[in-house]
């Protein structure tokens, strides 16, 4: 079996790569590497448990900090585990700060990289996701697109096509594979806010918390706000109170909040995975952003790019609130599969194409 290392940098890579690892384990020595970037239990270790996810070989313990400073110290962890372990190569996912560090990391050691969700833009080059993701993508010597249009967004780039790969979005998989415990009679709403472009701007994070207390007005509807640690901080730092009706709470498991998006009558959101799991779930949602990379959910019409103005916003809320939405199809199934069948097949012969 070829050793390989799977990176699981924040939640998020937890939850996408939980089918993926268990077809890698199958086919695979594979070493799993945790950034430790998320080290709160209801941030990491219950969504291994709830998800059925093994036990990390490696957790690198970074923890919070700057951008710099987190990368860095990733990059340092890191480097120690690939130089004992020689992996054929390294599987990267998503666009965080730990991403970048895994990647870098892996490229200057002339390790071939896989990154999966290549491709995605915002076109927004103020976000530090978007700098992260242009630049794994072209260190990477094995894209993973989720869409077809991702693909045609590393071709503009100057991206050698025998290097990207259309395969689905493996968050469709997770959803189905999992059933979720959480059952609420009463209506509510469901927000979660934790982009530095929201959360790390007063302005911005006073027009969100504004909304969110004039949408309560208008629908008298208990508003559920998944209070991050960043978010708690920031608010005492800028000394904004929640309003009456919106109810703040602590992270929650996978299967807890998945189950909340089911029944929630409207998610409000800044989160690209919760999006694209609202629409698996045929929920409405707002996407309270300028910019998203998840473009084909606002031309599916199952999704709202609310932009920051007031009045937008709540026009947006009405009208989400008010129209049915039927769960996507065009994720695709077996993601798992199709991502171990191109690693084991090598089918572009990768590990030693290294044209750019």
């Amino acid at each position: 079996m070829k050793k390989i290392i799977t990176c699981i940098g924040i939640r998020p890579d937890i939850i996408r790569l939980s089918q993926i690892i268990k077809k890698l384990d199958l086919y695979f020595e594979n070493i799993l590497v945790d950034s430790g970037q998320h080290y709160d239990y209801n941030l990491n270790k219950i969504f291994y448990d709830q998800l059925g996810v093994r036990k990390p070989e490696y957790n690198l313990n970074i923890k919070s900090g700057t951008h710099a400073s987190q990368v860095a110290k990733l990059m340092i962890e890191f480097e120690k585990a690939l130089i004992k372990e020689k992996p054929s190569f390294v599987v990267v996912l998503g666009d965080n700060n730990s991403s970048l560090g895994f990647a870098l990391a892996t490229s200057k050691l002339n390790i071939p990289l896989v990154h999966i969700e290549a491709g995605m833009r915002s076109k927004n080059w103020l976000m530090p996701e978007e700098k992260n993701r242009v630049i794994i993508d072209h260190l990477a010597d094995l894209n993973i697109c989720y869409l077809t249009e991702h693909k045609g967004n590393l071709l503009r780039e100057g991206i050698n096509p025998r290097r990207c790969w259309v395969v689905g979005n493996p968050i469709i998989d997770v959803v189905h594979a999992v059933k979720t415990n959480f059952k609420q009679d009463s209506p509510f709403y469901l927000v979660t806010c934790h982009r530095a472009e929201n959360t790390e701007n007063e302005k911005n994070l006073r027009i969100i918390i504004t909304f969110l207390g004039e949408l309560y007005r208008k629908k008298n509807v208990e508003i559920k706000y998944i209070l991050m640690p960043k978010t708690q901080q920031m608010m005492e730092k800028y000394e904004i109170n929640f309003p009456e009706g919106l109810n703040p709470i602590p992270p929650q498991g996978f299967l807890e909040f998945l189950g909340m998006e089911k029944e929630a009558d409207l998610v409000i959101s800044d989160s690209g995975t919760v999006v694209e799991e609202c629409a698996i779930l045929g929920t409405a949602c707002l996407t309270i952003r300028e910019s998203t990379e998840r473009i084909d959910l606002i031309e599916l019409g199952v999704n709202v790019l609310t932009g920051m103005d007031l009045e937008q916003m709540l026009s947006a809320a009405e009208m989400a609130i008010s129209r049915r939405r039927e769960p996507v199809t065009h994720y695709g199934k077996n993601i798992a599969e199709k991502i171990c069948n191109i690693l084991i097949g090598n089918s572009l012969n990768f590990y030693k194409f290294r044209e750019r």
